[in-house]
């Protein structure tokens, strides 16, 4: 079933998700709605911020630590500037917004500590 009754009700109020456990199906039609300003609201993870081009006026980080295969880790600095980068439309907007959470784990001390580390080097994962 590509759309849940829940998914298509929140989507036709301008909310979405977007997250690799969604068939690509919908994912494509929540990309396209969100660009043409039919979705205003997405909730995801941060792949989408790396993947595609969906920028927003605004953008809103809930967590500063994601899990992984390794337990739970900090974002990298070049996963929140990624993510933050995605605030503010070229061509439409004069500036974006990036708000980060508080949580009862992480706050300002930690949010600090990610935005004052320099970039990590690129390293592409492309071959030729």
């Amino acid at each position: 079933e590509v759309a849940q009754e829940d998914r298509v009700r929140l989507a036709l109020n301008g909310i979405a998700s977007h997250h690799a456990g969604l068939l690509p199906v919908w994912k494509n039609l929540v990309e396209e709605c969100f660009q043409e300003g039919l979705i205003k609201v997405v909730t995801a993870t941060e792949t989408l911020a790396a993947g595609i081009n969906m920028p927003a006026r605004s953008t809103v980080i809930t967590s500063l630590s994601k899990r992984t295969s390794d337990g739970i880790n900090s974002l990298t600095s070049n996963e929140l500037r990624q993510m933050s980068g995605r605030a503010g439309r070229r061509g439409k907007d004069t500036v974006g917004h990036a708000v980060m959470m508080r949580s009862r784990w992480e706050g300002a001390p930690e949010a600090f500590t990610i935005v004052i580390q320099e970039p990590d080097p690129l390293k592409s994962k492309f071959s030729p």
